[in-house]
């Protein structure tokens, strides 16, 4: 596809809309799936060296299952050319080995749906950020001051019930997500920045595999594991590999074609589906009205945010 019938295609309406909820399903069922996945590895989750070799080898995995769609398609190995070295280098370190190496922490220490609305923070700091970087295309406006502070709320709420339930917040649960939530917001400037004029593919492809394996090898040198490997193990590895290569892809496509605030519109659907699927999958209360709260807050904070 050349480069005008591509703008043609992300830039269409429809087709906007059915990528962006076809990946933000996908990562809202990521939620249950990695805490299904350390149960199934039975992973110690005390050990940060063990979440970084699990959190690698997912997304080596995932990087190399991308460059490989990539070579069947251009028939040929996509190799990074100098000029997508800047991208590929500051999106896998940022975007995926410092989000995601608090991500699998946090969400090693609290429940699903908790781990779905307190990331939706990245949203928030998405839109402030492009705002500061491309002020004149995408600066703040009164609705998107509404949206962030809605956001905020939903945010602030589900740490407050934690601080007065049975579920105390903790640095290592809720503090390492919203760590995870400041990295997510940066790697989208980066994609922002570094993907203009490059393949998303090979971008999307190398980054993950440079991500995945500086956290498969520092878990390694640290004496991490991946856990006991079993049928279900694999089956939910092999789901997750295909979590990563497949949204990254059409969000990164999405995100070179389309401001950054139009696309992040749709991330308010990621804690609705993270929250859902964790509650099916995961047997965790939803329906508490604190919980609905939360939830609705930080969802419709981030559909008013570019209304």
């Amino acid at each position: 596809m050349d480069e005008t019938r591509a703008s043609a295609f992300f830039q269409n309406k429809l087709h906007i809309l059915l990528l962006a909820l076809c990946a933000t399903l996908l990562w809202g069922s990521a939620y249950p799936t990695v805490k299904l996945g350390y149960a199934a590895f039975q992973l110690d989750v005390s050990r940060p060296a063990n979440l970084m070799a699990f959190a690698g080898t997912r997304f080596f995995l995932a990087g190399l299952t991308d460059l490989l769609l990539c070579a069947l398609l251009l028939r040929k190995l996509p190799r990074p050319t100098k000029g997508a070295l800047p991208g590929i280098v500051s999106i896998g370190l940022v975007q995926t080995v410092g989000q995601y190496l608090f991500y699998y922490i946090g969400l090693a220490h609290t429940s699903g749906i908790r781990a779905s609305i307190l990331n939706s923070a990245s949203t928030f700091l998405t839109v402030l950020l492009s705002a500061l970087f491309w002020r004149k295309t995408e600066g703040m406006t009164p609705k998107k001051w509404l949206g962030c502070l809605m956001g905020l709320a939903g945010v602030l709420l589900i740490n407050a019930g934690g601080a007065l339930g049975s579920e105390p917040v903790t640095p290592l649960g809720e503090g390492a997500l919203l760590v995870s939530a400041v990295f997510v917001a940066a790697g989208a400037m980066c994609s922002r920045a570094f993907t203009q004029g490059q393949d998303p593919f090979l971008i999307t492809g190398w980054q993950l595999t440079l991500g995945g394996g500086v956290l498969l090898l520092a878990g390694v040198l640290q004496g991490g594991s991946i856990g006991t490997l079993s049928p279900a193990g694999a089956s939910l590895m092999a789901y997750m590999v295909c979590i990563s290569a497949v949204a990254f892809t059409l969000w990164t496509f999405l995100l070179k074609y389309n401001p950054v605030g139009k696309i992040a519109v749709f991330s308010f659907l990621t804690p609705i589906f993270g929250a859902l699927l964790s509650s099916l999958f995961l047997s965790e209360s939803l329906f508490s009205p604190l919980t609905l709260l939360a939830l609705a807050l930080a969802a419709g904070g981030i559909l008013v945010v570019n209304r």
